[in-house]
C-alpha cells in the first residue's frame, strides 16, 4: 500500500479511537436501531382486543363468539349488554373492534333464515383496520358454511361431510411463516448502513476544518485522491464490521433466515458502502461545521432510505412522479439485494441489475466528492 495513503489511514483511525462519539455512533447506533425498530415495527396483527355485545345469549351465539376466541386472531376483552359501553371501549382504546349480536340470532339460524351481525372497528389505523375486517369476514363465512352443512344434514338432503366448493391450494415461497419481521429486518439493515456510512464520513473533512488542520493537510505532499482513499478505508472497514453485527443480531436474535451466500452478501455490502461514503464525503466537503454536516447527512441518508427505498411503503403504490425519484436512491437497490439474499437465496445472476446500479452509484458519488475536494484544495 502507498505509504502516504497508509499515513492518512493511520491518522483517521487515531481520530476515530480518540473520539468516543465516533465509536459510539459506529458501533452503538446500529445495535440501537436494529433492536428498537426490530421489536417496534411489525405488520403482524393478532390478539386483537374485541368487545362483544350478545343480545341473544343462545347456544348458536356462544358458538359464533367461540370461533373468534379460538381463532388466535382475537382476544375477547369484555362482554357487555350495552352498545354504548361497547362504543366507549373503542373510544377509550380499550378495544380495537366490537361485535354486536342481535336478539333472535340463534332462532333465525335454526329456521334457516338470514341474520346480520354488526361489527364495529376502530378505523384510526387503516392498515390494521383492513386486516381486522378480513378476519371478521373470514370467520363469519366459515361459521356460515358450518351452519349450512348442519342444516343440509338435518333436512335429510344427504349425509355429506363437506359443502361442495372450490378450494385453492396456496403455496407460499420465501417467507412461508408470513412473519413481517423476516421482511422488515433486511430492510432495516439497508437503513442502518445508509445512515451510519453517511454520518460517519460526513465528519471527516469538516473535522479538519474545525480543528484548523485542513490547511496542514493541503500543504503536505499528498495528492487529493490519496487523502480521499486514506480517509475512506477506515470507515469502509467500520461499515463492514457494522454489517457483521447487524447480520448476527438479525439471524440469531430475530431468527431471520439467511438463505443466500454470505460472501456474496458482504461483497455487495462493500460496494453499497461506497455510496454512503460518497454522500458523507460530499456533505463533509460542503459543510463548515460538524453539526451541520451531521444534520445534512442524516437528512440525505435516512429520509430517502426510509420513505423512497421500498422499506416501509411499496414503490409500485406510489405516484409515478415519486417512483421516478426512487431511481436515484441507492438503498432501493441494496434493499432488493438484502431481501433477495436473505429470503430467496438469490445470487449475482438474479441481482445483476442491482449490482450494476450500486456500482454506478458508488463510483459517481466518490468521483463527485473527490472533484469537490480538489476544488476546496485549490
Amino acid at each position: 500500500m502507498n505509504s502516504k495513503i497508509y499515513a492518512i489511514m493511520k491518522k483517521e483511525v487515531l481520530h476515530i479511537i480518540r473520539d468516543p462519539r465516533s465509536l459510539v455512533m459506529a458501533l452503538g447506533m446500529p445495535m440501537i436501531f436494529i433492536f428498537l425498530f426490530g421489536y417496534a415495527i411489525t405488520l403482524d396483527i393478532d390478539n386483537v382486543k374485541i368487545t362483544v355485545c350478545d343480545h341473544d345469549k343462545t347456544k348458536e351465539s356462544r358458538e359464533y363468539i367461540g370461533s373468534f376466541a379460538s381463532s388466535g386472531y382475537f382476544n375477547i376483552s369484555k362482554f357487555t349488554d350495552s352498545e354504548k359501553e361497547l362504543l366507549y371501549s373503542l373510544d377509550s382504546g380499550y378495544a380495537k373492534a366490537g361485535l354486536v349480536i342481535p336478539s333472535g340470532f340463534g332462532n333465525t339460524l335454526i329456521k334457516n333464515g338470514k341474520v346480520e351481525i354488526q361489527a364495529v372497528i376502530d378505523g384510526s389505523e387503516a392498515n390494521s383496520t383492513n386486516v381486522v375486517m378480513g378476519y371478521i369476514r373470514g370467520l363469519s363465512y366459515l361459521y356460515s358454511g358450518n351452519i349450512t352443512l348442519k342444516a343440509m344434514n338435518k333436512a335429510g338432503v344427504a349425509k355429506i361431510k363437506n359443502v361442495p366448493g372450490l378450494d385453492a391450494n396456496i403455496k407460499i415461497f420465501y417467507n412461508q411463516e408470513m412473519k413481517s419481521r423476516n421482511f422488515i429486518i433486511p430492510g432495516l439493515i439497508a437503513v442502518i448502513m445508509s445512515v451510519i456510512m453517511a454520518i460517519l464520513t460526513s465528519l471527516t473533512i469538516v473535522r479538519e476544518k474545525e480543528k484548523g488542520t485542513f490547511e496542514q493537510l493541503i500543504v503536505t505532499p499528498v495528492k487529493p485522491y490519496e487523502v480521499m482513499i486514506g480517509k475512506i478505508i477506515p470507515y469502509w472497514v467500520l461499515g463492514l464490521l457494522d454489517m457483521v453485527l447487524v447480520v448476527l443480531v438479525g439471524t440469531l436474535v430475530f431468527n431471520v433466515p439467511l438463505k443466500g451466500n454470505i460472501i456474496f452478501l458482504f461483497f455487495i455490502t462493500g460496494i453499497f458502502a461506497f455510496s454512503g461514503l460518497g454522500i458523507g464525503l460530499l456533505v463533509s466537503t460542503l459543510a463548515n461545521t460538524q453539526q451541520v454536516a451531521n444534520q445534512v447527512a442524516m437528512l440525505l441518508s435516512f429520509l430517502p432510505t426510509f420513505i423512497l427505498s421500498g422499506f416501509m411503503f411499496p414503490i409500485k403504490s406510489m405516484p409515478f412522479v415519486i417512483q421516478l425519484f426512487t431511481v436515484i436512491v441507492p438503498a432501493k437497490y441494496f434493499l432488493i439485494v438484502l431481501r433477495g439474499v436473505f429470503l430467496k437465496g438469490s445470487g449475482l445472476v438474479a441481482l445483476f441489475t442491482e449490482f450494476i446500479m450500486l456500482t454506478i452509484f458508488g463510483v459517481v458519488l466518490i468521483l463527485l466528492s473527490s472533484m469537490n475536494f480538489k476544488k476546496k484544495i485549490k
